[in-house]
């Protein structure tokens, strides 16, 4: 088990980058992160404009809906709002994964950096 240990411990340190560029990763992982949480907030607000979207659209159908119910018209309303309302909820389901995915990876990033730095200072001593 300690021998398994040590050879995933050095699978995972053998990919950071060179201590002595420790400066150059760190720019460049905030670079990338600034990317990823400016991606997060449009679709945001994309998510939130879609949602009241479709929450107006399942109004209109529901009242539309209604008045005909028995209509063949009515029940492609009601069908029109069950594919709506699916897609409105697939929509937030997205959004949730992707802020939960940015959120690890600045998690694992900030990881990532302090091993660098103390391997950048257990270098200079």
């Amino acid at each position: 088990m300690a021998k398994e240990t040590s050879t995933l411990r050095d699978r995972l340190l053998t990919h950071l980058p060179d201590p002595a560029r420790a400066e150059d990763y760190r720019k460049d992982v905030e670079t990338a992160l600034a990317r990823h949480t400016r991606r997060l907030r449009i679709e945001k607000w994309f998510t939130r404009a879609f949602w009241v979207y479709v929450i107006a659209l399942l109004m209109v159908f529901l009242w539309r809906g209604e008045s005909f119910a028995e209509t063949p018209h009515g029940h492609r309303f009601m069908i029109g709002l069950t594919v709506l309302f699916t897609c409105g909820a697939m929509e937030i389901l997205k959004h949730m994964i992707n802020r939960s995915r940015v959120e690890m990876l600045t998690e694992i990033k900030q990881v990532q950096l302090q091993v660098l730095e103390l391997q950048s200072a257990m270098q200079k001593r």
